[in-house]
């Protein structure tokens, strides 16, 4: 378990900065599986409107994960709503992102802001909820399983060979 008690709440603007912090941990494990799709990480700040898009959202919110009063983790969660022919109308919960930072990585905190973006969705109206993992993240995935999640779809990319003329 962590030194200290972890406790979830919803972040406020204030919080803006150690998301964007925190936001680096989670650019630097895709960045290093692959550079050429993520960018590499920066100063902090660089990130700073995507994140803040999720704070001022109506139907978006960011849990903060905080252990001895600093943000140790957070999680970005997004309402959708589909309603397209070819599948039924649903309202479902998008988790955009998830951060632990690595020092406390495996003492759950990452169950507890999944356990908060979970209790909003349903509370939001969602009816289930969504997330993408990269398959060279098996941590996370693996997690994911443990807590209920299943594949539904694998998504394929195949780089082209761009001619020169």
């Amino acid at each position: 378990m962590p030194h200290s008690p972890v406790r979830y709440r919803c972040a406020v603007p204030e919080d803006l900065a150690a998301v964007c912090e925190l936001g680096q941990e989670v650019n630097r494990i895709h960045h290093e599986a692959w550079p050429k799709i993520f960018a590499a990480p920066s100063e902090p700040l660089r990130d700073e409107r995507h994140w803040q898009s999720f704070f001022q959202g109506e139907r978006s919110v960011v849990f903060i994960a905080e252990s001895s009063r600093a943000a140790v983790g957070f999680v970005v969660v997004q309402l959708v709503d589909e309603s397209v022919s070819l599948l039924q109308p649903r309202c479902h919960a998008k988790v955009v992102s998830v951060c632990v930072a690595a020092p406390v990585r495996g003492q759950g905190i990452g169950r507890g802001l999944m356990a908060e973006a979970e209790a909003w969705a349903a509370s939001n109206g969602a009816n289930e909820v969504s997330l993408s993992v990269w398959k060279f993240n098996s941590g996370a995935l693996r997690l994911y399983e443990e807590l209920g999640y299943e594949v539904r779809s694998l998504s394929l990319a195949k780089p082209l060979v761009q001619h020169v003329a």
